[in-house]
């Protein structure tokens, strides 16, 4: 017989004969046999100690789970199993992209704790428009401004200009070409603030809107097609029809069209017509010069590559913003100019006045 039977076999006999004579637990506890009495409670005690540690021993993982007394005895109730609902597990890492202006904005306190400063911005980053001022030489490589044509078409009047050579393609020096240009956008910049007429030339094909948009850009006239010959020496044939009357013209009157008093020609090779009328009448001209053209032309010339649409783009806005302070120039003066003239009006109106 095993212990936990032979456990329950104990229980089952000290029960019954503790029923049959009608005496408790405490009954001879003044009787002459109290300790007969008291060791055979100490038996049941350890037999019931004994059944109890049999009956809820914890099975190991390695056993089959059995089914206990106490399960057995309530296995008239019938209980629903339910199945818990299959939940996925969480991933434990989720891979998202990282916010790099707010890492950085994070870190911004801790690295100014420690001394640091941040760079700052060029001027030319700050300004989207590029002035004489702010263009670097930089800007001028980017576009390539730089390259001028083969060494069979060099000009000899160009050499000055030329930094060297590299396989067979001339490298014009573009120091000469950043001071240069701000020459030129001095030269435009006085002409626009005395009211003259600018005139941009730009007939080569792919560039036309670029002389459209600087020629807008500061309020100038522009050529984009083909230069007409004799616009400039011949203007009352070419250009009078086109012209509209004076308001005080007169019955009759032929119409006066106005020259220029400032030319730009971003392409001189096709444009050598106009450079000659212009020059012809003593009006300045600005060009862009490459090296396989004489530079002795024009009257303040740029030397650089005027292929590139990057570079003559650049260029021209260059000088259209020169053109553009001077135009600020001028409205500021002619406002100051009206307003003296006001003043003036009113001083001689009071005096008058107090004449009388």
């Amino acid at each position: 017989m095993s212990q936990p039977q032979l456990a329950h076999s104990w229980v089952r006999a000290s029960q019954a004969s503790m029923y049959s004579t009608g005496k408790d637990s405490g009954a001879g506890s003044g009787s002459g046999s109290g300790s007969g009495a008291g060791a055979g409670d100490d038996d049941i005690l350890d037999a019931m100690m004994a059944g109890m540690e049999s009956d809820f021993t914890v099975p190991t993982p390695s056993t089959p789970t059995s089914t206990t007394s106490a399960e057995s005895s309530s296995s008239d109730i019938s209980e629903e199993h339910v199945e818990p609902e299959h939940v996925e597990p969480e991933p434990t890492h989720v891979s998202r992209p990282v916010d790099i202006h707010r890492r950085l904005q994070a870190l911004l306190p801790e690295f100014k704790s420690y001394g640091g400063q941040l760079a700052p911005k060029p001027r030319s980053a700050l300004n989207s428009r590029p002035t004489s001022n702010t263009v670097t030489i930089a800007q001028f490589l980017a576009a390539g401004l730089h390259l001028g044509h083969s060494t069979s078409l060099w000009n000899v009047a160009s050499m000055p200009f030329v930094f060297g050579i590299r396989e067979g393609i001339s490298i014009i020096n573009l120091e000469h070409t950043l001071t240069h240009l701000r020459r030129a956008c001095t030269v435009t910049k006085a002409v626009a603030r005395q009211g003259g007429i600018i005139l941009f030339i730009g007939t080569r094909s792919g560039m036309d809107h670029v002389t459209v948009d600087a020629a807008k850009s500061c309020n100038a006239y522009y050529v984009a097609s083909k230069w007409c010959p004799g616009t400039i020496t011949n203007a009352q044939e070419i250009v009078g029809p086109h012209t509209p009357l004076l308001s005080d013209a007169r019955p009759g009157d032929l119409a006066k069209p106005f020259r220029p008093d400032l030319v730009i020609v971003l392409n001189p090779i096709e444009n050598m017509i106009a450079i000659k009328e212009a020059t012809r009448f003593n009006i300045p001209t600005i060009a862009i010069t490459d090296t396989d053209v004489d530079p002795r032309i024009v009257s303040y010339p740029i030397p650089a590559n005027d292929d590139s649409v990057r570079g003559v783009e650049l260029v021209a806005k260059v000088l259209a913003e020169a053109a553009k302070e001077g135009n600020e120039l001028a409205f500021e003066a002619s406002k100051t100019f009206s307003k003296q003239r006001i003043e003036g009006r009113v001083d001689r109106m009071k005096a008058r006045s107090a004449r009388q």
